[in-house]
């Protein structure tokens, strides 16, 4: 069996080259909301809010944004927003 070798110039790690698209929008969702909490809370319902999603992996946001029609993007962010409000709820009630 051959094995499949990959060489990285070390000039950027592949882990600096891949993100998970819902990150952006649930940090963007809860920018976009008055909330009165402390950092540690926030971090807890951006966690909770990503637990609850897909992870949905991408190189570049326009290869997402290319393959992705607006009723696709429009039902994304309304997934991220029912899930903000879940974790929102949950850190809100001390159920987390």
């Amino acid at each position: 069996m051959s094995r499949v070798r990959s060489k990285f110039d070390g000039t950027v790690s592949p882990l600096e080259q891949i993100n998970n698209y819902f990150e952006r929008l649930v940090i963007e969702e809860l920018a976009g909301r008055i909330l009165n909490m402390d950092n540690d809370a926030l971090i807890d319902v951006t966690c909770i809010a990503l637990n609850e999603l897909p992870a949905k992996y991408i190189r570049h946001e326009v290869d997402l944004l290319y393959f992705t029609g607006p009723a696709e993007m429009e039902a994304l962010h309304a997934r991220v927003s029912r899930a903000v409000d879940m974790a929102i709820g949950r850190v809100v009630s001390g159920r987390n």
